[in-house]
């Protein structure tokens, strides 16, 4: 199971980016395991994403890791029902970005939106990376890979926002992420929970080696994408 922990600084998210790396990041037990963490635009959070056996395993990190770090003011806890991945496609956009896209919606039109973000037939500037219920602040929360802000933007606008349904929706940029498992643990994880149209697709499209957690970074210095994110 997936759970996203979600931290928040009293006064400095720096502090709180340099804890995860340094402490929670060595939080790997036989239960629980720490994929990665990543940093929104505009968010003051930081979300580290763990890999667990059972909810309760994450107890541990919440009620007494955490209780040494005094500049956590509080956490929110969101557990990934049904997520599902999709395969990083070899070609890409030159310049490409990860967002993080959150939807709102009564529980009545959960399923509806979830099957339509599912089965929506996404453009080349802009692939799915993981889609999944998020029952514990958004309702609904997809990691994508777009090649500029204005083609998400567009596809909100265009393709969600008028969804019977929808109450609200927004989107973030990712601007800073890192891995800790290894890339192996971080592949099975995405093959546990692979949409069933991407297992008919050639392996010959897929770029079945590829980070979706730092690549996209190093994707983006190479091409010369996003320097204001990058610096």
């Amino acid at each position: 199971m997936m759970i996203i922990v979600r931290l928040f600084p009293k006064t400095d998210l720096n502090k709180v980016w340099h804890y995860v790396e340094n402490v929670i990041a060595k939080e790997s037990s036989a239960v629980v395991t720490p994929l990665y963490s990543a940093q929104l635009e505009g968010m003051m959070s930081v979300g580290v994403i763990f890999n667990v056996k059972d909810p309760d395993n994450i107890a541990h990190f919440l009620t007494e890791t955490l209780s040494n770090f005094d500049e956590c003011h509080h956490t929110r806890t969101i557990s990934l029902m049904k997520p599902v991945f999709f395969p990083i496609p070899k070609k890409k956009p030159e310049h490409v970005q990860r967002y993080i896209i959150r939807i709102y919606s009564h529980p009545k039109n959960y399923k509806v939106i979830y099957n339509y973000l599912l089965n929506y037939k996404y453009p080349f500037n802009m692939f799915p990376i993981y889609i999944s219920y998020s029952l514990g602040d958004e309702d609904i929360v997809m990691n994508v890979a777009a090649d500029s802000s204005q083609t998400v933007h567009n596809f909100l606008r265009e393709k969600i926002r008028i969804m019977d349904g929808v109450d609200s929706s927004a989107f973030y940029p990712v601007v800073k992420s890192k891995r800790f498992a290894p890339l192996a643990d971080l592949i099975k994880v995405q093959q546990e929970h692979l949409a069933e149209k991407a297992k008919k697709i050639p392996k010959s499209e897929l770029d079945q080696s590829f980070d979706f957690v730092e690549d996209f970074e190093e994707y983006a210095l190479l091409t010369g994408a996003f320097p204001r994110d990058l610096e």
